[in-house]
């Protein structure tokens, strides 16, 4: 018989092999390239580092109260985790159903019978039946401690799944609050350029009255105006569409949302940005981390004990029973020993010896036992992708930052040179109108950068298993409630 220890081990050492093979799969993200013109760049360089320990509540690192509270609210109130608690309820039921098996259980049966035979001269006749039985059953190839054993590791698979949602739902909630902050900033950055738009248009038209300026230039201005009033419907949408995605994750509706989204949707305040470093971690910290490899091992151990539980049918199943039953008519009583009866001694089931449907259902077991096993090792390569996907991003979208913020600070230099040149008579209006357009362009892109930056490293904690911890999703609860 196969030893459930002994497979385990294998599994031990096959992950042990795979993370020593893998190991240079994560690395530290590359560092952008010096940049004189910001201090950005080095900033970022330093945002980075595996030798210190991972963070659950990775959220505070972006310094924004309102984010943290939402997190807080999402962990406790999402409709979600509450399933997923359910879940967890139903595996702890079924094992503790399960571990009975292993003590002995008992049958009562009890009737009555009042009636008169169909034959002449008889009378009515009252008669009563009961009896009582007990039965254990002799664990000798381990079957019922393998049914245990994959009772208890459902408990567990249920128990990481739940904390591999409560990891999507801070993350998501996280993300959305993102969306909602930066649909708010492009928003404003657009109504601030058509502002300016607006004061050149007005301008225009003095000038035109004066005969300063062309009817080419004011209907210049008033599309390039035009143009971006017409992207404020769409920021205003990503606005509403942001708060509606946090009012679903925080288990309210999304038409009728309460606080604190109420005073969220009065609110403006900046994107969150991370501060501090990014906590990697090994390669080892990230197996053991992660709710979803996690998951993936423990379902591993549960193949495998039900196998050991098929491959205890080949063997005889002996079970201890004792009987006690009574008759109780007026042909006898409770008192006469012949109404009491009784019986005591072992029973042997045993599927041979034709045992080739046991074998059948052995060759199923362990199929599915390699496919667990290849699972598990697929996960940890999707895991081990995704964080080199996030913290890549990260890195990358972290230069394109700062040369943004250059090119916003040139944009904004170029708008007040062409201004002052169409004042002075040495250009005509399409350049301050060139000029505008492109200052609009580069502040968008900055804000989306922005916007970009802090949800990558949302996205890199998402992949690094952020909540982890056991206690990780009731400490949020408990937090809110105090």
């Amino acid at each position: 018989m196969v030893s459930i220890f002994s497979f385990r081990l294998r599994i031990a050492l096959s992950a042990s092999v795979l993370a020593l093979t893998l190991s240079g799969c994560v690395t530290p993200a590359p560092a952008p390239p010096s940049l004189e013109k910001t201090s950005y760049a080095d900033t970022f360089n330093a945002s980075l580092s595996g030798d210190q320990t991972f963070a659950a509540t990775w959220w505070e690192q972006f310094g924004d109260e309102t984010l943290t509270k939402l997190i807080s609210q999402a962990l406790k109130n999402n409709a979600s985790l509450d399933i997923a608690q359910a879940n967890v309820e139903v595996a702890q039921a079924i094992s503790s159903r399960t571990r009975l098996g292993q003590s002995f259980s008992t049958i009562s049966t009890a009737s009555a019978n009042f009636g008169r035979p169909a034959r002449e001269g008889q009378d009515i006749e009252l008669s009563a039946t009961g009896a009582l039985g007990a039965s254990w059953e002799y664990d000798a190839f381990g079957r019922i401690a393998a049914q245990i054993e994959a009772a208890e590791l459902s408990v567990t698979a249920a128990e990481e799944a739940k904390r591999d949602l409560a990891v999507i739902i801070a993350s998501e909630t996280a993300t959305a609050y993102i969306d909602f902050r930066g649909s708010q900033r492009r928003l404003e950055v657009a109504r601030q350029n058509a502002d300016a738009q607006l004061e050149g248009l007005e301008l225009l038209n003095t000038l035109l009255e004066n005969g300063r300026a062309t009817r080419l230039d004011l209907e210049r201005a008033e599309a390039q105006y035009r143009t971006t009033l017409a992207l404020l419907p769409r920021f205003e949408a990503g606005v509403e569409t942001a708060l509606i995605r946090l009012a679903t994750l925080l288990g309210q509706p999304a038409n009728s949302p309460t606080d604190p989204l109420i005073s969220l949707k009065s609110s403006s305040e900046d994107i969150p940005e991370h501060s501090g470093v990014i906590i990697t971690g090994g390669i080892e910290s990230l197996i053991r981390r992660r709710p979803d490899i996690r998951q993936a091992e423990t379902l591993i151990g549960q193949r495998l004990a039900l196998g050991e539980v098929e491959r205890a049918r080949l063997f005889p199943t002996i079970t201890f029973n004792a009987d006690i039953f009574a008759l109780l008519s007026e042909a006898n009583d409770i008192g006469d020993a012949t109404s009491i009866g009784f019986g005591i001694g072992p029973a042997i089931r045993w599927d041979g010896p034709d045992l080739r449907g046991v074998r059948a259902d052995i060759d199923i077991a362990d199929a599915q036992t390699r496919a667990a096993i290849a699972n598990y090792e697929q996960t940890v390569l999707n895991a081990l992708s995704e964080v080199e996907i996030a913290i890549t991003e990260y890195a990358r979208e972290g230069e394109r930052r700062a040369d943004l913020i250059q090119a916003a600070q040139s944009a904004r230099r170029a708008l007040e040179l062409a201004r002052l040149r169409f004042e002075e008579g040495l250009d005509d209006y399409l350049d301050v109108i060139d000029a505008q357009r492109t200052l609009l362009d580069a502040e968008d892109r900055l804000a989306d950068s922005r916007i970009q930056t802090t949800s990558r490293a949302i996205a890199a904690y998402r992949a690094l298993g952020g909540v982890w911890e056991p206690t990780s999703t009731t400490a949020q609860s408990e937090t809110e409630a105090s």
